[in-house]
C-alpha cells in the first residue's frame, strides 16, 4: 500500500497550518515553500480542504488560509476522505475470505486515522524541530 504524494502534501501543510495561532491566515505559496513543496500543488489542495470545511482562504492583504475549526477537533481520518474519499479502497468480492481481511484492515486503519488530530501531528512536529534547532551557549 502507498499514501498519494497529494494526500501526504495535503496532511503536511494543514500540520503546518496547525502550528500558527488560531485565526492567522498564512499564504499557501508561504507554506509550501517552508516546506519545499510545489507552490501550486499546495494551493490546490487547499481549495479543495476549503471546499470540504477543513480550511478557510481568504484573497488580498491579510489573506491566506487557516484552520476553519481547532487543530483538535480535525482528524487525519477526516482529511483523507476529503483528499481521496475512500481511506483503503479495497475490492468487495462476495463470500471472500480475503475481501473480509482487506474490510478489516481498512476498518483498523480508518480507526488509527481518526484517532489522530492536527493538533497532535502539530505538537510532534514542534518536537522534532526542537530537536535539530541550533544550540547557543554563551
Amino acid at each position: 500500500m502507498r499514501v498519494s504524494q497529494r494526500l501526504d502534501y495535503a496532511v503536511r501543510a494543514l500540520t503546518a497550518l496547525a502550528q500558527q495561532p488560531p485565526g492567522v491566515y498564512v499564504a499557501a505559496g508561504d507554506i509550501a515553500d517552508a516546506l519545499g513543496l510545489p507552490r501550486r500543488f499546495v494551493e490546490q489542495q487547499f481549495t479543495g480542504l476549503a471546499r470540504a470545511g477543513i480550511v478557510d482562504c481568504r484573497r488580498g492583504a491579510g489573506g491566506g488560509c487557516a484552520l476553519l475549526r481547532p487543530a483538535d477537533e480535525i482528524t487525519v481520518g477526516e482529511v483523507v476522505r476529503a483528499v481521496q474519499h475512500l481511506v483503503l479502497d479495497v475490492p468487495h468480492v462476495t463470500g471472500s475470505a480475503v475481501t473480509e481481511m482487506w474490510v478489516a484492515a481498512s476498518a483498523s486503519l480508518e480507526l488509527a486515522l481518526h484517532d489522530t488530530t492536527l493538533a497532535d501531528l502539530a505538537a510532534r512536529q514542534r518536537e522534532l524541530d526542537a530537536e535539530v534547532a541550533p544550540m547557543y551557549y554563551i
